[in-house]
């Protein structure tokens, strides 16, 4: 869409100089001159038409490459040579939960994070938002267009991305006092960190709930 929208801007741009450029034209070779009348401005034989033509095959050549590219957004991104083994076939499926006012990204093996979501690079993620109060908004523009979390249903969100960095997100809907800190990133890394990142936050949970039922076994947490 980006790609599209800077197409139309440059074609806009064309259209305005060579209109301006054309009545600047014209105004200098038909203008009024000391003792002398203005000419009569003429055009030569099926000028009009040809500019029509012109016109309309420029219309037309837009109109191929809004089609083209808008069914180019349409595409469920794939998971490259270079991405997550588990994610060739399907998209990695992470699940978002919006509340007030933090984002919880769920893994498929059970590990979970708050604020960052990380995923592993040329890999297709699909994100499915919910919502547990109100109205929450997921929108990092690097990634993919921002869609909302509703409570009571679940919307999805498919990107990918080839290359590793950390992407800012912040809210665009306002979902109480302090919807301005419900902010998120999303940290693109390798695959194999990726998996050893997933395992790790997996064991450290496992054993903070350990530590927990070991607390309340022994009365020490009333």
């Amino acid at each position: 869409m980006n790609t599209l929208l800077w197409i139309g801007f440059v074609a806009d741009v064309i259209l305005v100089v060579a209109v301006n450029a054309a009545l600047f034209y014209a105004v200098r070779r038909f203008r009024s001159e000391r003792g002398a009348a203005p000419r009569q401005l003429l055009s030569g034989r099926g000028l009009q038409f040809r500019v029509a033509a012109v016109l309309t095959i420029f219309a037309a050549l837009l109109f191929v490459l809004g089609v083209v590219f808008t069914g180019k957004t349409r595409e469920t991104p794939s998971t490259g040579e270079a991405g997550l083994a588990a994610a060739k076939t399907e998209p990695l499926k992470i699940k978002a939960t919006g509340q007030q006012w933090v984002w919880r990204y769920d893994y498929p093996n059970g590990s979970f994070s708050y604020y960052k979501l990380v995923v592993p690079a040329a890999t297709a993620i699909e994100l499915e938002l919910v919502s547990t109060d109100v109205v929450h908004t997921w929108n990092v523009n690097d990634l993919a267009p921002k869609a909302d979390a509703v409570p009571g249903k679940t919307h999805t969100v498919l990107f990918s991305s080839e290359d590793e960095g950390v992407y800012e997100g912040e809210a665009s809907t306002l979902s109480g006092q302090s919807y301005a800190a419900m902010r998120t990133a999303v940290e693109v890394v390798s695959p194999q960190e990726y998996e050893e990142f997933v395992k790790t936050e997996k064991s450290e949970i496992e054993a903070a709930q350990e530590r927990v039922v070991g607390l309340i076994e022994n009365g020490e947490v009333p």
